[in-house]
């Protein structure tokens, strides 16, 4: 992991340092000791000294289960104060540690209690007692000093006591297309080129020794549109060596796989031009651009704002192609990697840069954006208040990141609407019926949905259910942290607070201009 790698070597040479994240535990407590393991790199006080415990990487899992409750000590096991003298907790936790840092002549900097179990004397055993019956590992252990979860349920639901109001104004998310009856029906020539797909995907299968991956590209594809789906079959048949490597390009991850399928068989061919033609026919109109107008018209979305999502560019550039044809006059934006954003009016497109067209949302002069997922991080689009999901991603967390383009804080509306396409009989129309409610349960624990249900998606689209499940059925039944991080907000007077900004950053910000 070289993002991972990249923050061990910094933090050494850091005078400070805050790692925020959006996902510190996806599913596995371990997950949150290698943010602490970067914390801990220049100073004693986050994990110990070298030789700690809680450092020693034999002994990570033991010291979460302490703190989680799943493990215990027995109370004259001289192990305890092997966990509680490195990192040796602060003086202002507890009059206890106080009182034995004072005792060892411990200086507030220092972490180390550097007495061994047989070197104490009979009154600091009492006192280590006294920490052991407080419950130590709950109260007192390193995670719990130096993590602050903040739940965004929390954060809503907590009274500011200065300002009488949530500490974070609540958005409601009004969420639609989740209804069996609300999958969109496919006409007769759509379904029969679904149904060619997945044969094709079948019969591919049967001879790849590659993941699900390429086992279920076109079916990806065709779940997105029926662009994206056609211009795939389109590439696949014409030269497959060639587009393959095409058409796996926006597959971020999955880039470089190679394909252990050098030609297509004389039945896989078939299927393709099959597939193809279903798709070329005149009466093949997909029913995913048909609601996209009926939501943008009749309910009059267009009016509150709307971001676009899909993970192909070849979809949003058809949609947002389109619309600017529906809607006469009317400036569409496209957001995408690399060169290829701009905007579309009457159909004509004209190249502008990612900045401009951010600009053009806030200043309200663009109020639908279609976008591919590189907009789904790190853009903010308070001043739409509907998204369409054009596409659903194998991978959830990116439907989380689209949504947060627009539930955050600055958003005009105090409820936003957002539709989740899906086509009948589809792979992700099974995968919602199947997994719904795991989902859903999984979702409330966590807050998001881990990566690793990807896995759970291309399962179910091989026919492998019972895989699919088995995955679910692995994700924890609780957070494995609970609720115990959800530290009260402290307030910090910001205002006549003196060392916010540093010199430099003082001179940066009184040279810049009105």
């Amino acid at each position: 992991n070289n993002l991972y790698e990249f923050l061990l070597k910094i933090s050494p040479k850091t005078k400070s340092m805050l790692l925020a994240t959006a996902t510190p535990i996806q599913m596995y407590p371990i997950e949150l000791w290698d943010l602490m393991n970067i914390l801990s790199q220049k100073n004693d006080s986050v994990l110990g000294s070298i030789s700690s415990y809680w450092r020693k990487r034999n002994k990570i899992s033991k010291g979460l289960n302490l703190i989680m409750g799943k493990e215990e000590i027995e109370f004259f096991n001289a192990e305890n104060w092997e966990w509680i003298r490195n990192p040796f907790p602060p003086s202002h936790e507890s009059s206890t540690f106080a009182s034995l840092r004072i005792k060892s002549n411990m200086d507030d900097n220092d972490f180390v209690y550097k007495k061994s179990f047989t070197e104490l004397s009979m009154a600091e055993n009492h006192r280590i007692g006294v920490l052991l019956t407080g419950n130590f590992y709950n109260k007192h252990n390193p995670y719990i000093r130096h993590v602050i979860r903040r739940e965004r349920k929390y954060l809503e639901e907590t009274i500011n006591p200065e300002t009488n109001e949530a500490y974070l104004k609540k958005i409601e998310v009004e969420l639609r297309g989740e209804d069996d009856e609300e999958a969109l029906i496919l006409s007769s020539y759509l379904k029969e080129a679904y149904e060619y797909a997945e044969e094709f995907c079948e019969e591919l299968g049967k001879r790849s020794k590659s993941s699900g991956f390429l086992k279920t590209l076109l079916l990806k594809r065709i779940g997105s549109s029926m662009e994206a789906g056609r211009n795939t079959g389109l590439k696949m048949l014409n030269n497959w060596n060639t587009s393959f490597h095409e058409v796996i390009e926006e597959e971020e991850e999955e880039s470089k796989k190679e394909s252990d399928i050098k030609n297509l068989t004389k039945i896989e061919t078939e299927l393709l031009e099959k597939y193809v033609r279903a798709l070329e026919t005149n009466e093949a109109i997909d029913p995913k651009y048909d609601k996209t107008v009926e939501l943008l018209k009749d309910e009059n979305w267009i009016e509150r704002g709307t971001i676009i999502f899909s993970q192909y560019f070849d979809t949003a550039k058809w949609i947002a192609e389109n619309l600017s044809k529906e809607f006469n006059g009317k400036t569409i934006g496209l957001y995408a990697g690399g060169s290829k954003s701009g905007i579309f009016i009457d159909g004509i497109f004209k190249r502008k840069e990612k900045e401009d067209l951010k600009l053009m949302v806030r200043n309200r002069d663009l109020s639908v954006l279609v976008g591919t997922d590189s907009a789904s991080e790190g853009l903010n689009l308070q001043s739409l208040g509907t998204l369409i999901n054009i596409d659903l991603p194998w991978n959830p967390t990116r439907l989380e990141q689209r949504k947060g383009r627009i539930q955050r804080i600055g958003q005009i509306y105090d409820t936003i609407y957002v539709y989740n396409m899906r086509y009948k009989d589809s792979v992700e129309d099974r995968v919602h019926s199947l997994l719904s409610k795991r989902l859903k349960n999984i979702y409330n624990v966590f807050g998001q949905l881990p990566d690793v249900l990807e896995d759970a998606w291309i399962n179910i689209a091989i026919g492998e259910k019972d895989k699919a499940f088995e995955i679910i059925d692995n994700v924890p039944k609780k957070h494995p942290f609970e609720n115990r991080y959800n530290i009260g907000v402290n307030h910090i007077d910001w205002e006549s607070c003196s060392e916010v900004l540093d010199k430099k950053e003082k001179r940066k910000y009184l040279e810049m201009g009105w």
